[in-house]
């Protein structure tokens, strides 16, 4: 009765891990869908989320590498159990039982130092991308404003092209004196 409860336990604690596995995946697909179309004021909202993300998938780590060890416990449990019924099978029976020890699998591997890493790299790479887009100064982000919009260009084209918000390039272009 004990055993059965242990292993409903288990079962229960896994499926409670793959819900919330599902939600992260659900959470990284959302993410997936704002970078298509992404101003660089939105990617520190974006890395924030990314951070959240990787501190939440540390807990959820560390949580699976306990159940992980709870079960090795109920597994090692209840190898002594059966050993022990084995045991009273040969004294009552007489006859020898010969059991074969299941080989031991190798421990899964740490993977979160190298999932902060990669997180880490994915960090710098946005950041990187972020600075590349953003013009040196004001002065030079008018004056590129101000050319493509004589280039016959639209605002919300105007800001694709540079990375702004569409009310900086109208706000831009009403704040020019015109000549």
């Amino acid at each position: 009765m004990g055993n059965t409860l242990i292993i409903l336990l288990s079962y229960i604690l896994n499926f409670i891990l793959i819900i919330l596995i599902i939600s992260l995946i659900i959470r990284i697909r959302n993410v997936e869908r704002k970078l298509i179309n992404f101003s660089p004021t939105e990617a520190y909202s974006i890395l924030e989320n990314m951070h959240e993300m990787v501190l939440e998938s540390q807990r959820l780590a560390d949580s699976l590498e306990a159940a992980i060890k709870s079960k090795e416990a109920v597994l090692e449990d209840l190898s002594d159990l059966v050993d022990e019924k084995i045991l009273r099978y040969e004294k009552i029976s007489g006859e020898k039982y010969t059991y074969k020890q299941p080989e031991k699998k190798e421990p899964v591997k740490n993977i979160i130092p190298e999932v902060k890493k990669e997180a880490a790299a994915n960090i710098q790479e946005i950041k990187e991308q972020e600075q590349v887009k953003q013009p040196e100064t004001k002065k030079d982000l008018k004056s590129k404003i101000l050319e493509l919009s004589n280039s016959g260009k639209a605002s919300i084209d105007i800001a694709r092209e540079l990375g702004i918000s569409i009310t900086e390039v109208q706000l831009a272009l009403r704040l020019t004196p015109k000549g």
